[in-house]
């Protein structure tokens, strides 16, 4: 069963696996492990505030879904990390659907929808579009429309359409997104995207970088277009 508890435990590995040993903290705090792991077995969930080894580190659960995510924050950078590998603790669970490397900045900007987010950080709104938010009065206001925007995530019944300049995809993803394996991985080889095939899961590594700016808006699209079936 993949619990918080079993999460951690391969979180652990992970971090174990990049070099980095699992000294965890929270909310500033130095933490021991057994702290950690006796609050989870009470919540069914992590901490928040929990961090190591300069990520900080999340596990969530989505009832909606019966399925449950793991998020590692990269807060400090971490030079020459080959994360081709590393993940695959993680990647092992049955039912695993998807997973993917992104920018934090580029990914927060490009699903920015509140107008007072631009304002509190001193960005202009010149040249955004905006759409009405559809709620009644006094709820109704105008929000930024960012259905096409390269990197922008959406929530989906059993998945989040999203891409990563790396990304795994489990067999469960195919069976929740409806799209052909076999087709959207040939797409993708035919345009010179780097694909590989290994038992359960599947790694698409599109760029040498993280995407981080509008410049490798084509890759996104082709990505998008590919797994999804939309621009």
């Amino acid at each position: 069963m993949f619990d918080g508890l079993s999460a951690l435990s391969m979180v652990i590995d992970v971090l174990r696996a990049m070099g980095c040993p699992p000294a965890f903290s929270l909310r500033g705090n130095d933490v021991g492990l057994k702290a950690i792991e006796r609050e989870t077995a009470e919540r069914k969930a992590w901490p928040s505030g929990l961090a190591s080894s300069g990520y900080d580190l999340r596990f969530g659960l989505i009832p909606a879904w019966g399925q449950c995510f793991v998020l590692m924050q990269e807060t400090v950078e971490h030079d020459h990390v080959d994360l081709g590998s590393k993940f695959d603790p993680l990647l092992g669970v049955r039912g695993m659907v998807q997973a993917w490397v992104a920018d934090v900045d580029y990914d927060y900007w490009q699903n920015a929808t509140d107008p007072l987010q631009y304002e509190h950080a001193g960005r202009t709104l010149s040249g955004l579009s905006l759409k009405s938010n559809g709620l009644p009065p006094p709820l109704h206001q105008m929000e930024i429309d960012t259905s096409l925007n390269p990197g922008r995530k959406v929530f989906r019944q059993g998945y989040m359409e999203a891409v990563g300049s790396l990304m795994w995809l489990g067999d469960a993803f195919w069976s929740k997104v409806g799209t052909s394996r076999g087709r959207s991985l040939s797409m993708l080889k035919e345009a010179g995207v780097k694909v590989y095939e290994s038992g359960n899961v599947d790694k698409i590594f599109a760029s040498d970088d993280v995407f981080r700016d509008e410049s490798t808006s084509k890759t996104q699209k082709l990505l998008r277009s590919a797994l999804f079936g939309v621009d």
